[in-house]
């Protein structure tokens, strides 16, 4: 029962993920983020309300799943599916590497390392005993660097205002997949840790905003050529975290892991 409505929690995300991609394709100017019909604040308020049911079915995850103790396949496969994300935003990044300004470059280099993190996190899945990626949790802090950075220049150089919506939820999923990838990174070394509604929650965030709410843009503005395959390519990277934020908030809606007296 559990599993079935937070199913259909993230079947509203993806309803808001089809909202607004009709949103942006009929109701934004593309070239300034601004939108051209009806008050911003109402797409504000369907992704506020989305977030608070993300954060009212965070009571329905285990304190400590099962699931993020031990083997999973589908959380080891998006991992994977991440990490090649992220070494194809770096690859797109590095072939512009001279046209790159400092925060640019930085960038680039930090993404190859996420996606080194995302392919030793994801090996670390599919083993049937709980297996600490790394014997230091310092390569998990490399690997959330790149996206603090992003987040830091979405917030602090992006145009902004209330009626750029696109880049405010472009911002917004920066955010939210620092988040999830930074309670990800924990439970890969401390899976004992009362973190199941933490993750599930940051996991839905990271699915609504980066998947349903910030992709569509991108997408929309690469079809007519106001993106570029670096752009493209860190949308894709964003999504392909929020899918596995679903994948590993399902995981933590399942069964409590015993105590390791029990074990």
């Amino acid at each position: 029962m559990k599993r079935f409505a937070a199913f259909l929690l993230f079947l509203v995300s993806a309803a808001a993920g089809v909202a607004r991609w009709l949103d942006v394709v009929n109701y934004t100017d593309l070239d300034t983020g601004f939108v051209t019909w009806g008050p911003a604040w109402a797409r504000y308020a369907v992704a506020g309300g989305v977030l608070l049911l993300l954060a009212l079915g965070a009571l329905l995850a285990a304190r400590r799943p099962a699931a993020l103790c031990g083997q999973s396949t589908a959380q080891g496969v998006l991992c994977f599916l991440t990490g090649f994300g992220f070494a194809a935003l770096a690859g797109a990044e590095l072939a512009g590497w001279a046209q790159l300004d400092a925060l640019g470059k930085a960038g680039a280099v930090l993404y190859l390392i996420s996606a080194v993190w995302m392919l030793l996190l994801g090996r670390s899945r599919f083993t049937p005993e709980f297996e600490a990626p790394t014997r230091s949790a310092l390569v998990g802090v490399a690997g959330t660097l790149s996206l603090y950075l992003l987040t830091i220049s979405r917030f602090g150089l992006a145009p902004t205002g209330m009626a750029r919506v696109d880049a405010n939820f472009a911002a917004l999923a920066a955010l939210a997949a620092l988040l999830f990838c930074t309670a990800q990174a924990k439970v890969a070394y401390v899976p004992g840790g009362r973190s199941g509604g933490w993750v599930f929650f940051t996991g839905g965030a990271a699915f609504l905003f980066c998947t349903c709410l910030a992709l569509p843009g991108v997408l929309a503005r690469f079809l007519v050529g106001l993106a570029g395959a670096a752009d493209l390519a860190e949308g894709a990277a964003l999504a392909l975290v929020g899918v596995s934020g679903a994948v590993y908030a399902f995981g933590s809606v399942g069964d409590e892991a015993p105590k390791t007296g029990d074990m």
